[in-house]
């Protein structure tokens, strides 16, 4: 998985996060002139169990980046495994947003969904158009009992819980 802290470096990551987790409502499905990917949910709002089945495909694509938007605090008290970070309460959020590849796949998720509803629309706005936004954020995530890491994120640290598709075999 292409890290956004590679882009951006650790403290852009760090701003970027917290930018998309202010706002986790989450946007419309919508398919964009490119549409999905074959077998995939339409780009836009889905649910934790489609960011599942997302995550587990995608997450060794480069071209894929998992992006936590909350703050580095909340980041560490729980996060999924393989995410970035970018602080969608940071105050160069939409600068650090802009500085991003707009042809790659992003799933987004912060607390519950509103900042990275108002995350998603901004991203739309500045051209992005593959956009997962995962609908009730990490609190619906975690009430699912799907993965979640605790700690900042680089470091190592274990993980609880498993992807449903790679418990049962699908």
């Amino acid at each position: 998985m292409r890290g956004i802290h590679k882009m951006l470096g650790l403290g852009g990551v760090a701003i970027v996060a917290a930018v998309l987790a202010s706002g986790c409502i989450g946007g419309a499905a919508l398919g964009f002139a490119d549409g999905p990917l074959e077998g995939f949910p339409r780009y836009g709002g889905i649910s934790p169990e489609e960011a599942v089945s997302v995550i587990v495909a995608l997450q060794d694509d480069p071209d894929f980046v998992l992006l936590d938007i909350r703050t580095p605090e909340e980041v560490e008290t729980g996060h999924l495994p393989g995410a970035s970070n970018l602080d969608y309460r940071g105050a160069s959020f939409e600068q650090d947003l802009g500085l991003l590849d707009r042809n790659l796949i992003y799933l987004i998720y912060c607390r519950t969904a509103n900042r990275t509803g108002q995350a998603f629309d901004l991203m739309t706005q500045m051209g992005f158009t593959r956009i997962y936004d995962m609908q009730g954020g990490i609190r619906r995530w975690s009430e699912l009992g799907y993965p979640i890491c605790k700690g900042p994120l680089g470091d190592e640290h274990a993980c609880v819980g498993e992807y449903p598709s790679l418990a049962s075999g699908v």
